[in-house]
């Protein structure tokens, strides 16, 4: 497995945005990111002299060590899966999110996507396409018509085509 590309600068910083900042180094302004438990952790405010340490992404300095006046703090990163989703939900049975689309006369098309409180389920009904935002225990607590057009359902919409269109 690749090692992120992790990073140190040392800079001043110039703005904050809750719990993101920016740091204007000898190289020119780094957007940080503390996480909000990071920003839990240390106050950071404009004009500190700091030294970050973590992991540059494209947009951002995943900052893992925050260092001023010679104190550090590290800041830990929730995990994510490959889909970027954090690991934290808690333990819930799709087959009840898919009964109760049907139960409101939705047709369920493709997998449900999991949130940390809901489901949200791409629904066919009368030939058109809804999203449907499901609680863990069943209850429809949204629905968007014109999902059809949204291009995260793009796969389950494809595969729900080929389903109804005859081979050629």
């Amino acid at each position: 497995m690749p090692h992120p590309h992790r990073s140190a600068v040392v800079g001043k910083i110039t703005h904050v945005f809750t719990h993101r900042f920016v740091v204007e180094t000898a190289s020119g302004a780094i957007l940080a990111d503390l996480t909000p438990r990071g920003a839990d952790q240390v106050t950071i405010h404009v004009g500190d002299q700091v030294r970050l340490e973590g992991e540059m992404k494209p947009s951002e300095l995943k900052v893992m060590r925050f260092t001023r006046g010679g104190n550090s703090v590290e800041i830990e990163h929730k995990k994510h899966d490959v889909h970027g989703h954090e690991h934290h939900h808690a333990p819930a049975d799709p087959a009840i999110v898919l009964k109760a689309a049907r139960s409101a006369g939705y047709e369920p098309v493709g997998e449900p996507r999991r949130k940390p409180k809901h489901f949200e389920v791409l629904g066919r009904r009368q030939g058109e396409f809804f999203e449907l935002h499901i609680e863990l225990d069943g209850h429809i607590r949204k629905t968007k018509p014109g999902a059809g057009d949204d291009h995260k359902w793009q796969v389950a919409r494809d595969g729900a085509r080929a389903v109804r269109s005859p081979g050629c």
